[in-house]
């Protein structure tokens, strides 16, 4: 007895599923947190890619349908804080255990108000962040992710900002356009890491002091009063190697705790390839140079 030859239907439901898994080998970050809600309590934990595969295994039939799940499933996923507490050089790993609730450390009611606001107020189930979300102990997924970063930012539905500094609108617009109190300028806005969280995802969303939005009323805090970047580049900024010096102006504002990380935290806005090295110190800026040379187009 022979079995019976698969359907065109099962045969498309195989290659939109084999479409899918790899969508989210390369498209999506090594690990998210899963943020789940429970009688008004809030719990998360790390997970991988597998899991994700899992979470979203009962896809529908039709593949305009597995489209519309997909796209609803990515519009959950990315997003980004960083604790205060924790270094801006990619040099400490910080774990996320299977529990919600646990003594406060350093940083963690900082995660933890993050989820929350990831989940009450975005209804997200996935959030991703560079303080936990990384493995920094693996040099393969260290790597990974710094080359990585800019394009999960891009794919991502919204970028949470926690300016833990800023309390107030009126403070957050002195920010980079330089007010009298130069202590007034919050940390996020002078580290290298964080422009292309400004220029990546479709919508981004300023929290203050105590989690409170600072732009009421909006979605999308684009404001070019923030920042001396153009309304066209922060609705719409396409990477690449044109307008190099214009690139390289808004970065000399910023500063990295790790010489390379200068160059590495640039690699999604010249969209270059490049070989990540720590240890290398100015050397990481010349390879990112010479990359862009070859390539450069006024």
């Amino acid at each position: 007895m022979s079995a019976s030859a698969p359907t065109t239907d099962s045969k498309s439901l195989g290659h939109v599923r084999e479409v899918f898994h790899e969508y989210i080998t390369n498209e999506m970050p090594i690990n998210l947190l899963h943020i789940t809600k429970h009688d008004q309590k809030i719990s998360f934990k790390l997970v991988d890619r597998d899991f994700i595969r899992e979470h979203f295994k009962s896809v529908p039939t039709r593949e305009d349908r597995i489209k519309e799940r997909m796209v609803a499933g990515q519009a959950e996923p990315l997003y980004h804080h960083v604790p205060k507490e924790v270094p801006d050089d990619h040099s400490a790993s910080k774990k996320v255990p299977d529990v919600a609730h646990r003594p406060y450390e350093p940083g963690w009611k900082k995660l933890e108000d993050f989820c929350c606001t990831a989940k009450d107020v975005h209804d997200c189930e996935f959030a991703w962040s560079d303080t936990c979300c990384i493995n920094k102990t693996s040099s393969s997924e260290l790597d990974e992710s710094i080359r990585s970063m800019f394009r999960w930012y891009r794919n991502s539905h919204v970028c949470i900002a926690f300016l833990w500094e800023t309390a107030d609108l009126a403070a957050l617009r002195m920010q980079e356009k330089g007010g009298i109190d130069k202590k007034a300028i919050d940390a996020w806005f002078v580290r290298g890491w964080t422009l292309q969280e400004l220029l990546a995802p479709s919508q981004i969303k300023f929290y203050g002091t105590n989690w409170e939005p600072l732009i009421q009323d909006s979605m999308n805090d684009r404001d070019d009063e923030l920042t001396d970047i153009s309304m066209d580049d922060l609705r719409s900024f396409t990477p690449g190697t044109d307008r190099v010096p214009e690139k390289l102006f808004w970065a000399s504002k910023r500063r990295t705790t790790r010489t390379e990380d200068i160059a590495y935290c640039l690699i999604g806005i010249f969209n270059i390839s490049l070989m990540i090295a720590y240890g290398e110190g100015n050397r990481a800026f010349f390879r990112l140079m010479e990359e862009i040379l070859k390539r450069y187009d006024k």
